[in-house]
């Protein structure tokens, strides 16, 4: 392992939990910072890591990195001791990056506009058609990882790689499923093996207890 020190840029209950968890899981040493979304004056070296100020943001031994799949993506092939990533040369390498990248460009806006449908609209009516368009698109989405979650438990059967957090640090938000997350069995299946995880617990307690109350 390096003796590389990262620092995660965080605010509870983001997709910052995709990141966290899997510096968790990696072992290097690191400091997650609490900062405040949305906040008129922003801190700096968040601002410096994070043009938008968006969680997650990491600063590390190669200077900055934005972006959900690219930091978890990074940080797997700095530590490929984790075994979290598919290896440059492996057949499956392709479809890794496939998974990473639906994840943040198909399934992560769907995601967002549940929560965030004043983004795009400023009256409640067309924020409410918004949503229910995206659901639609949602039960379509996660109809395809489920069926790719066929044999699992893991997207690559028994080797856990980060599109595994990339999805399942997602599917403990209620408000991914158009239902519930039982319509969707594999998907399910592999969100408990993942929280099962004592790095993940560890996460979770972080963002749900110790910072219990930040401005998110």
């Amino acid at each position: 392992m390096t003796a590389d020190r990262y620092t995660l840029y965080c605010a509870p209950n983001t997709y910052a939990l995709i990141a966290h968890a899997v510096l968790e899981e990696i072992g290097a040493p690191y400091e997650a910072r609490l900062v405040e979304l949305f906040a008129d004056e922003p801190d700096p070296a968040f601002f410096k890591a994070s043009p938008h100020c968006r969680v997650p943001a990491l600063d590390g031994p190669d200077g900055t990195v934005f972006e959900t799949g690219a930091i978890a993506l990074y940080l797997a092939e700095r530590h490929p001791e984790s075994g979290l990533v598919v290896p440059v040369g492996d057949p499956r390498r392709g479809r890794m990056l496939q998974w990473i990248h639906y994840f943040a460009s198909t399934l992560q806006p769907e995601v967002l506009i549940q929560y965030h449908p004043e983004f795009y609209f400023d009256d409640e009516s067309n924020q409410e058609k918004l949503k229910r368009a995206s659901q639609g698109r949602l039960e379509k989405i996660l109809a395809v990882i489920d069926e790719a979650l066929v044999p699992g438990p893991f997207l690559f059967g028994d080797h856990r790689t980060v599109c595994d957090y990339c999805l399942a640090m997602q599917a403990i938000w209620p408000q991914v499923f158009p239902g519930t997350i039982s319509d969707y069995p594999n998907i399910e299946r592999l969100t408990n093996t993942i929280m099962a995880r004592p790095a993940v617990q560890r996460v979770r307690i972080m963002h749900e207890e110790t910072w219990a109350g930040a401005v998110a």
